[in-house]
């Protein structure tokens, strides 16, 4: 009995040490790790039967120079370009020796890239009521506007967590409450100049 009860206790020690340990490890990450900021391809739109977020499309098909398999762990690097945006640039078989690089599972070999999914950078969390502006914004931006959006990443040891969507500089929820109107003001004057444009043609 006494054994018993040891093994209980051991047993819930653990299971409050894990996500403990997640929370500081995302800690770490977050106010230790590079700073990246990384284009966004698109996103898919909110589901709330999926949970209370946006899916982010990233690029995920790169280049690779090591004999690869299907399934097995590979390490994307990360280079920066002159306008100091980030991309991902070759998949590798062995753990590099710099911190610039992140963990990833090689999901499919094409002739000359592979297909990877990497972890932690494909939801951004969100509350419901601020979902639809959410969507707008984003659609407007990946569509009209893609230099003026982008997702900043914090990469450390191969691990890597999203610090923010950033819209005009902005972080996302910030912009969303101080500027959304502004958009929304901008594209009515926009479809009004068109038809303008259209009944001065006619």
């Amino acid at each position: 009995m006494k054994s018993e009860k040891i093994i209980f206790a051991v047993f819930a020690v653990l299971i409050l040490l894990v996500p403990l340990y997640i929370i500081l490890n995302s800690e770490d990450v977050l106010e230790n790790g590079h700073r990246h900021k990384i284009r966004l391809r698109g996103y898919d739109p909110f589901d709330p039967f999926r949970g209370k977020y946006l899916r982010l499309r990233i690029e995920d098909r790169l280049p690779f120079t090591d004999d690869l398999k299907e399934g097995e762990p590979v390490y994307v690097l990360l280079e920066k370009d002159s306008l100091g945006f980030s991309h991902f640039s070759t998949a590798v078989k062995e753990r590099p020796k710099h911190t610039d690089y992140i963990e990833a599972q090689l999901i499919f070999i094409y002739e000359t890239t592979v297909q990877v999914k990497i972890d932690n950078l494909n939801k951004y969390f969100i509350n419901e009521d601020k979902a639809k502006k959410a969507e707008e914004v984003m659609a407007e931006y990946t569509r009209n506007r893609p230099d003026e959006l982008y997702l900043a990443i914090r990469v450390l040891n191969g691990e890597t967590r999203i610090e923010d969507i950033f819209v005009r500089e902005k972080p996302f929820l910030e912009y969303l409450e101080c500027c959304y109107n502004d958009l929304i003001k901008e594209e009515l004057e926009s479809v009004e100049r068109n038809i303008d444009g259209i009944i001065d043609e006619r």
